[in-house]
Protein backbone atom coordinates (compact mmCIF):
# COMPACT_ATOMS: atom_id res chain seq x y z
CA UNK A 1 0.00 0.00 0.00
CA UNK A 2 1.30 3.55 -0.70
CA UNK A 3 1.98 5.50 2.18
CA UNK A 4 3.36 8.97 0.47
CA UNK A 5 2.08 9.99 -2.76
CA UNK A 6 3.51 12.69 -4.99
CA UNK A 7 1.51 13.20 -8.31
CA UNK A 8 3.34 15.83 -10.47
CA UNK A 9 2.16 17.44 -13.24
CA UNK A 10 5.07 18.06 -15.81
CA UNK A 11 4.62 21.01 -18.64
CA UNK A 12 3.84 23.96 -16.18
CA UNK A 13 3.79 27.18 -18.36
CA UNK A 14 3.86 25.45 -21.73
CA UNK A 15 0.76 27.28 -22.46
CA UNK A 16 -2.12 29.28 -20.69
CA UNK A 17 -4.06 26.25 -21.03
CA UNK A 18 -1.77 24.12 -19.19
CA UNK A 19 -0.61 26.50 -16.29
CA UNK A 20 -4.69 26.43 -15.43
CA UNK A 21 -5.24 23.23 -15.59
CA UNK A 22 -2.58 22.17 -13.64
CA UNK A 23 -3.60 24.59 -11.04
CA UNK A 24 -6.93 22.93 -11.21
CA UNK A 25 -6.15 19.65 -10.54
CA UNK A 26 -4.04 21.62 -7.56
CA UNK A 27 -6.13 23.46 -5.91
CA UNK A 28 -9.81 20.93 -6.75
CA UNK A 29 -8.05 17.74 -6.83
CA UNK A 30 -4.90 15.33 -5.20
CA UNK A 31 -2.15 16.84 -7.68
CA UNK A 32 0.83 18.04 -5.20
CA UNK A 33 3.52 19.17 -7.45
CA UNK A 34 4.50 20.61 -10.88
CA UNK A 35 7.27 21.27 -13.12
CA UNK A 36 8.16 24.37 -14.85
CA UNK A 37 9.59 25.48 -18.64
CA UNK A 38 11.65 28.32 -18.19
CA UNK A 39 12.01 28.44 -21.93
CA UNK A 40 7.82 28.61 -22.67
CA UNK A 41 6.22 31.65 -22.54
CA UNK A 42 3.93 31.42 -19.76
CA UNK A 43 6.54 30.20 -17.72
CA UNK A 44 6.20 33.80 -15.91
CA UNK A 45 2.97 33.94 -15.33
CA UNK A 46 2.54 30.26 -14.33
CA UNK A 47 5.25 30.80 -11.43
CA UNK A 48 3.06 33.98 -10.21
CA UNK A 49 0.16 32.62 -10.11
CA UNK A 50 1.65 29.23 -8.10
CA UNK A 51 2.30 31.72 -5.87
CA UNK A 52 -1.46 31.96 -4.63
CA UNK A 53 -1.23 28.28 -3.73
CA UNK A 54 1.65 27.62 -1.63
CA UNK A 55 1.30 23.95 -0.89
CA UNK A 56 1.54 23.00 -4.30
CA UNK A 57 5.31 21.80 -4.71
CA UNK A 58 6.84 23.49 -8.28
CA UNK A 59 10.15 21.85 -9.63
CA UNK A 60 11.94 22.77 -12.91
CA UNK A 61 11.21 20.41 -15.96
CA UNK A 62 14.65 20.80 -17.88
CA UNK A 63 14.47 21.28 -21.12
CA UNK A 64 16.15 20.32 -24.40
CA UNK A 65 13.77 19.42 -27.05
CA UNK A 66 11.89 22.46 -27.41
CA UNK A 67 11.25 26.08 -28.17
CA UNK A 68 14.36 28.18 -27.30
CA UNK A 69 16.95 27.94 -25.40
CA UNK A 70 17.59 31.18 -22.74
CA UNK A 71 21.63 31.26 -23.82
CA UNK A 72 22.60 31.22 -27.48
CA UNK A 73 25.93 29.87 -29.56
CA UNK A 74 25.36 26.49 -28.30
CA UNK A 75 26.18 23.96 -31.11
CA UNK A 76 25.11 20.50 -29.73
CA UNK A 77 21.49 20.77 -29.70
CA UNK A 78 20.63 23.72 -31.66
CA UNK A 79 19.34 24.30 -35.04
CA UNK A 80 20.19 26.33 -37.87
CA UNK A 81 17.38 28.59 -36.51
CA UNK A 82 18.49 28.65 -32.90
CA UNK A 83 15.71 26.26 -31.68
CA UNK A 84 16.41 23.17 -29.76
CA UNK A 85 16.59 20.38 -31.79
CA UNK A 86 13.51 17.78 -31.58
CA UNK A 87 14.25 14.10 -30.66
CA UNK A 88 13.67 13.05 -34.51
CA UNK A 89 16.43 15.64 -36.07
CA UNK A 90 18.94 12.51 -34.19
CA UNK A 91 20.25 9.80 -35.86
CA UNK A 92 19.24 7.32 -32.70
CA UNK A 93 16.10 9.58 -31.53
CA UNK A 94 18.09 11.07 -28.34
CA UNK A 95 19.29 14.19 -28.07
CA UNK A 96 23.24 14.31 -27.11
CA UNK A 97 24.41 17.94 -25.87
CA UNK A 98 27.95 18.77 -24.73
CA UNK A 99 28.12 18.38 -21.30
CA UNK A 100 29.34 21.72 -20.47
CA UNK A 101 27.11 23.63 -22.53
CA UNK A 102 23.99 21.40 -21.65
CA UNK A 103 25.71 22.44 -18.20
CA UNK A 104 25.03 26.55 -18.73
CA UNK A 105 21.73 25.68 -20.65
CA UNK A 106 20.64 23.96 -17.43
CA UNK A 107 21.60 26.44 -14.88
CA UNK A 108 20.54 29.34 -16.62
CA UNK A 109 16.90 27.36 -16.27
CA UNK A 110 17.38 27.12 -12.66
CA UNK A 111 18.65 30.59 -12.04
CA UNK A 112 15.79 32.15 -14.11
CA UNK A 113 13.33 29.87 -11.76
CA UNK A 114 14.56 31.29 -8.79
CA UNK A 115 14.65 34.71 -9.83
CA UNK A 116 10.96 34.72 -10.86
CA UNK A 117 9.68 32.56 -7.87
CA UNK A 118 11.83 33.77 -5.57
CA UNK A 119 12.98 30.50 -4.46
CA UNK A 120 14.48 27.43 -5.54
CA UNK A 121 12.31 24.61 -7.50
CA UNK A 122 11.57 21.73 -4.99
CA UNK A 123 13.66 18.90 -7.59
CA UNK A 124 14.90 18.19 -10.63
CA UNK A 125 12.95 16.88 -14.15
CA UNK A 126 13.20 17.29 -17.68
CA UNK A 127 10.57 17.37 -20.97
CA UNK A 128 11.40 14.12 -22.68
CA UNK A 129 13.01 12.41 -19.84
CA UNK A 130 16.44 13.41 -21.57
CA UNK A 131 18.39 14.26 -17.82
CA UNK A 132 17.89 10.52 -17.30
CA UNK A 133 19.62 9.59 -20.60
CA UNK A 134 23.01 8.54 -18.88
CA UNK A 135 25.23 10.39 -20.96
CA UNK A 136 23.41 13.75 -19.40
CA UNK A 137 24.30 11.76 -15.59
CA UNK A 138 27.02 13.97 -15.32
CA UNK A 139 25.71 17.49 -15.64
CA UNK A 140 22.33 16.59 -13.64
CA UNK A 141 24.23 15.34 -10.60
CA UNK A 142 26.46 18.54 -11.21
CA UNK A 143 23.25 20.61 -10.67
CA UNK A 144 21.19 18.35 -8.18
CA UNK A 145 24.63 19.28 -5.82
CA UNK A 146 25.30 23.00 -6.74
CA UNK A 147 21.48 23.15 -5.63
CA UNK A 148 20.90 20.77 -3.01
CA UNK A 149 17.84 19.69 -5.11
CA UNK A 150 16.44 15.76 -5.30
CA UNK A 151 15.84 14.15 -8.90
CA UNK A 152 13.08 12.51 -10.57
CA UNK A 153 14.69 9.05 -10.78
CA UNK A 154 13.09 5.80 -12.37
CA UNK A 155 16.73 4.15 -11.80
CA UNK A 156 18.29 5.43 -9.18
CA UNK A 157 21.16 8.24 -10.19
CA UNK A 158 21.76 10.16 -6.76
CA UNK A 159 21.41 8.87 -3.51
CA UNK A 160 21.67 11.66 -0.96
CA UNK A 161 17.71 11.61 -0.83
CA UNK A 162 15.11 9.30 -0.09
CA UNK A 163 14.43 7.37 -3.57
CA UNK A 164 11.32 7.81 -5.10
CA UNK A 165 10.39 5.34 -7.72
CA UNK A 166 8.36 7.20 -10.84
CA UNK A 167 5.76 5.82 -12.19
CA UNK A 168 5.25 7.34 -16.31
CA UNK A 169 2.76 5.02 -17.38
CA UNK A 170 -0.65 7.17 -16.61
CA UNK A 171 -0.69 8.36 -19.95
CA UNK A 172 -1.65 7.46 -23.63
CA UNK A 173 -3.64 4.27 -23.71
CA UNK A 174 -3.55 3.93 -20.23
CA UNK A 175 -5.46 6.99 -19.66
CA UNK A 176 -8.18 5.88 -17.30
CA UNK A 177 -9.63 5.98 -14.09
CA UNK A 178 -9.56 2.41 -13.58
CA UNK A 179 -5.75 2.44 -14.27
CA UNK A 180 -5.22 4.96 -12.23
CA UNK A 181 -6.63 3.30 -9.51
CA UNK A 182 -5.14 0.87 -10.11
CA UNK A 183 -1.46 1.95 -10.15
CA UNK A 184 -3.00 3.28 -6.21
CA UNK A 185 -2.76 -0.71 -5.13
CA UNK A 186 0.97 -1.79 -7.12
CA UNK A 187 3.00 0.24 -5.37
CA UNK A 188 4.32 0.80 -1.45
CA UNK A 189 6.18 3.13 0.43
CA UNK A 190 7.00 6.61 -1.24
CA UNK A 191 5.72 7.32 -5.21
CA UNK A 192 5.38 9.66 -7.56
CA UNK A 193 2.96 9.54 -10.06
CA UNK A 194 3.83 11.59 -13.52
CA UNK A 195 1.12 13.54 -15.42
CA UNK A 196 0.11 16.04 -17.60
CA UNK A 197 -3.10 18.10 -17.00
CA UNK A 198 -4.62 20.55 -18.65
CA UNK A 199 -7.46 22.69 -20.23
CA UNK A 200 -7.07 22.74 -24.21
CA UNK A 201 -5.96 25.80 -25.63
CA UNK A 202 -4.58 26.33 -29.58
CA UNK A 203 -0.65 26.80 -28.41
CA UNK A 204 -0.82 23.13 -26.30
CA UNK A 205 -2.88 21.96 -29.87
CA UNK A 206 0.16 23.23 -31.91
CA UNK A 207 2.76 22.15 -29.79
CA UNK A 208 2.04 18.84 -28.32
CA UNK A 209 0.26 16.12 -30.08
CA UNK A 210 -0.43 14.93 -26.40
CA UNK A 211 -3.75 17.15 -26.28
CA UNK A 212 -7.44 15.84 -25.58
CA UNK A 213 -6.41 13.54 -23.28
CA UNK A 214 -4.97 15.81 -21.20
CA UNK A 215 -8.53 17.24 -20.26
CA UNK A 216 -9.14 13.50 -19.16
CA UNK A 217 -6.27 13.54 -17.00
CA UNK A 218 -7.36 16.28 -14.94
CA UNK A 219 -11.06 14.83 -14.50
CA UNK A 220 -9.17 11.71 -13.17
CA UNK A 221 -7.11 13.89 -10.49
CA UNK A 222 -10.64 15.67 -9.66
CA UNK A 223 -12.55 12.33 -9.33
CA UNK A 224 -14.62 11.66 -5.99
CA UNK A 225 -13.37 8.26 -6.68
CA UNK A 226 -9.95 8.90 -6.72
CA UNK A 227 -10.16 11.57 -4.27
CA UNK A 228 -12.39 9.69 -1.26
CA UNK A 229 -10.14 6.45 -2.12
CA UNK A 230 -7.13 8.57 -0.97
CA UNK A 231 -9.04 9.75 2.09
CA UNK A 232 -9.93 6.15 2.76
CA UNK A 233 -6.22 4.69 2.43
CA UNK A 234 -4.69 7.67 3.93
CA UNK A 235 -2.33 8.06 1.68
CA UNK A 236 -0.57 11.05 2.54
CA UNK A 237 -0.07 13.78 -0.19
CA UNK A 238 3.05 15.23 -0.45
CA UNK A 239 5.57 16.81 -2.63
CA UNK A 240 9.52 16.69 -2.89
CA UNK A 241 9.86 19.16 -0.55
CA UNK A 242 8.80 16.69 1.99
CA UNK A 243 11.56 14.13 0.97
CA UNK A 244 13.96 13.46 3.72
CA UNK A 245 17.77 14.17 2.51
CA UNK A 246 19.85 10.96 3.77
CA UNK A 247 23.42 11.93 3.12
CA UNK A 248 25.14 15.62 2.86
CA UNK A 249 26.96 15.71 -0.67
CA UNK A 250 30.23 16.61 1.23
CA UNK A 251 30.10 13.15 2.55
CA UNK A 252 30.35 11.75 -1.08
Amino acid sequence: MIDKLIVNADDFGMSEGATIGILLAHQKGILTSTTCMMNMPYAEFALNEAKRFPQLGIGIHLVLTVGKPLIDGAQSYTDENGNFRRPCDYEDGDPHADEEELYKEWKAQIEKFIEVAGKKPTHIDSHHHVHLLPWHHNVVKRLAKEYNLPIRQEEQIINHYEYVPCDITFYNKNMNLDYFMKLLNTYSGTIEIMCHPALLDQRLCDMSSYTTLRMKELDILRSPEVINYIKEKHIQLINYSDIRMKTSWQQQ
